[in-house]
């Protein structure tokens, strides 16, 4: 049903992928009565010269987008962000895994790409607002200020990923499908005869084909075959267990792939890229109640909270934790969680909620 308040005035840009969240984000503004423009990012291309047919990347998925804006009778423009999207994105992955870190290049594309080059994007043609598909939610408050919610879904909500918007983009962004759940969406889609509406959804690295990232970091990093990143595997009594052949392949927190064969379960407790050595332990070992987070980007006061119990997750499935904020608001902020937390990776995202909603957020030191 179209609404019945005039909108027309009102232009959007829609980050559109091709997938079938993009495309009911689309659907519902232009039934609203917004005046939109689908906007599509090709952020991939292959050594070859070829597509890389993954989502978010490829032709077909530009097509797609290009089609459903077609049949809402609405422009679509390609955008071509592969400079961007290497120098940000892919570059940062590889030199992360090369310091011993492991990073999150999901985080790291919606607050360069999406809310940077896009946003640029969207005001150089004269839009007002950009628009995505992911599930969450920004609320105004009456005076004027706006806030991320988590999306009503819970299954679904992406709020991880956001933390790293700029605060002043709130006001600047909308996400219709924040109150609907997966299966609502999709029925929508059906309903209104979109071909992407049992389209599935990808879970991997979308610039990594096979989602095998330590091939990929071989590829593109020709040292890894030598010796230069070759290390020894110690236990927590210094007792050296066997030697690596490579700390970029690890990640603190791994079990399996960790090559000792059978026996004693060991966990990735650090890496320490100065002396190459992948120090591991029991699963106890993985345990933490405090630690540093840097890189912050604060989406409210973070006065408010210097002193307060606020939540912090620590990955994207995790439930989260009570914690506190024990030095520092600006630079980094060291955290203490009321429970131990497992598996700290430096490099991950840290996300603080109040509540439902995302006061900020910084990446672990």
């Amino acid at each position: 049903m179209k609404s019945t308040s005039d909108n027309s005035n009102i232009s959007i840009g829609v980050a559109m992928s091709g997938g079938v969240d993009s495309s009911v984000t689309a659907l519902l503004l232009h039934e609203q009565g917004y005046n939109i423009v689908g906007l599509t990012m090709k952020l991939w291309q292959s050594a070859e010269g070829g597509d890389h047919e993954r989502p978010c990347c490829s032709v077909s998925m530009s097509r797609d987008a290009a089609e459903v804006c077609a049949a809402l009778g609405v422009p679509h423009y390609t955008l071509n962000l592969t400079k961007e999207f290497k120098q940000s994105v892919i570059d940062d992955f590889q030199s992360e895994y090369l310091a011993g870190r492991t990073p999150n290049p999901c985080v790291s594309c919606n607050t360069v790409l999406k809310w940077g080059e896009l946003w640029n994007k969207v005001k150089s043609l004269g839009l007002d607002y950009l628009a995505t598909g992911h599930y969450a939610q920004i609320i105004a408050d009456d005076d004027g200020g706006h806030h991320l919610l988590r999306g009503l879904d819970s299954n679904k909500d992406q709020t991880y990923f956001l933390w790293g918007i700029r605060r002043e983009l709130l006001s600047k962004t909308m996400f219709p499908l924040g109150s609907l759940a997966k299966s609502e969406v999709r029925r929508i889609a059906a309903k209104h005869g979109l071909a992407v509406a049992d389209k599935p959804e990808s879970q991997d690295i979308c610039f990594i084909p096979d989602n095998n990232y330590q091939k990929w970091l071989t590829d593109r990093t020709p040292e890894l075959a030598g010796n230069a990143f070759t290390g020894e595997m110690i236990d927590p009594q210094g007792k050296v267990l066997s030697h690596h052949k490579g700390y970029p392949f690890f990640t603190v927190g791994q079990r399996k792939g960790l090559g000792l064969g059978g026996g004693k379960k060991y966990y990735v407790t650090q890496i320490d890229p100065e002396s190459k050595a992948v120090h591991l332990g029991d699963r106890e070992d993985l345990n933490s109640d405090s630690f540093e987070v840097e890189s912050l980007n604060w989406l409210q006061d973070p006065e408010k909270y210097s002193h307060g119990s606020i939540e912090v997750k620590i990955r994207y499935r995790d439930p989260g934790v009570p914690a506190r904020v024990v030095s520092g608001i600006n630079g980094s902020v060291k955290l203490r969680t009321e429970v131990p937390v497992q598996a700290v990776a430096p490099g991950q995202s840290a996300v603080f909620y109040s509540g439902d909603e995302v006061i900020g957020g910084g990446i672990i030191k």
